[in-house]
């Protein structure tokens, strides 16, 4: 993989990398794939995109004859804010804004991303020991919470906050990126935050933190999903539809060998210049399992996404327009084919 430039972005760092495996498809039947230009997949320097690693060292890709450029960012909301400058990309939570205000299209969910989203205060606060949602909201009330706007922990703490009777306005929410969170967090900023992974899963005690509401306890869950643009989908079919039948083959051998999985997702965060040990891509691996093809064939796809699009209007974050964007871009076709070709 050759690392072609990093780019500054308002919310994020953006690393660029270039890998060129074999040649692109020309859909010879009016799907307009552009033979000579790559596929430019667009993935984050978390857990949720890790099966890229796999894909790359695999040469999953070549045999598929596609050429890929992966273009690595450092979050969700940022991989929306370069809309234009990829094809398909590989997310998390904030793929809902892509579909409700991009006209991109859902093609498949990868990882069961439920778990890994922490609500989180110091040691000692009167948080841990209130009792009702009433106490709990005349504590937080006012307060500076700690996320990154537009991902999942932006999701997790808006449902955590509806859980116990506050608005958003009643505190001070500070939008940070999502590795500098965890680094605000520690050293002492925000009186509580939303920690992600693969920072959730940090020692605790060292962080003089308890977690004190997680997605999960609060009745959410997350699909972590694929998406492709509109102009992909309408011109590069097949192209899409190969790139998910190697996403789901990276999710089979990656579910099917934990001690495997583990390594790639150790290798994925270093070649996107992190560090995380072993252990903690265990975590990771445990608490958000990879979806399999076998599994992927149970999914009612769209399903989650309606009803994920339908409290994000609910809560005003996207409007009744990106709400009916949201049902009309479910690209049910290439989700289908591709699943179809991997039985096949």
């Amino acid at each position: 993989m050759k690392k072609r430039s990093i780019l500054s972005r308002t919310l994020a760092l953006m690393m660029v990398l270039t890998l060129t495996t074999g040649c692109g498809n020309k859909n010879e039947d009016g799907g307009g794939d552009a033979a000579s230009e790559p596929l430019r997949v667009a993935v984050q320097s978390f857990y949720c995109s890790s099966m890229a690693q796999y894909i790359q060292d695999q040469g999953l890709a070549e045999q598929a004859g596609l050429d890929i450029e992966w273009i690595v960012f450092n979050g969700g909301a940022a991989i929306n804010e370069a809309m234009g400058e990829w094809d398909v990309s590989v997310t998390g939570g904030a793929f809902v804004y892509a579909l409700a205000n991009y006209g991109c299209k859902l093609v498949a969910h990868q990882v069961n991303g439920t778990d890994g989203n922490y609500v989180c205060a110091r040691n000692g606060d009167p948080l841990i020991d209130a009792e009702t949602p009433e106490e709990m909201a005349d504590l937080v009330r006012g307060k500076t919470l700690l996320t990154c706007i537009g991902t999942t922990g932006h999701y997790t703490l808006n449902l955590w906050l509806e859980s116990i009777g506050l608005s958003p306005d009643e505190c001070q929410i500070m939008n940070l990126e999502i590795a500098n969170v965890y680094s605000s967090w520690v050293a002492g900023e925000g009186d509580y935050c939303v920690l992600t992974e693969p920072y959730c899963y940090y020692d605790m005690d060292e962080m003089n933190t308890t977690v004190v509401a997680t997605l999960d306890s609060i009745g959410g869950e997350l699909y972590e999903a694929t998406v492709c643009t509109k102009d992909a989908y309408e011109n590069r079919y097949d192209d899409v539809v190969k790139f998910v039948e190697i996403l789901y083959q990276a999710c089979d051998a990656l579910a099917a060998d934990e001690d495997l999985a583990v390594q790639t997702v150790v290798d994925w965060y270093t070649n996107c210049g992190k560090t995380l040990a072993p252990e903690e891509a265990r975590t990771s691996i445990q608490g958000k399992p990879m979806i399999t093809s076998e599994e992927a064939k149970q999914i009612a796809l769209g399903e989650f996404a309606e009803s994920y699009a339908a409290w994000y209007a609910e809560q005003e974050l996207i409007d009744q327009t990106g709400l009916e964007n949201v049902k009309n871009n479910i690209a049910s076709d290439v989700f289908t084919d591709a699943l179809a070709n991997l039985s096949a």
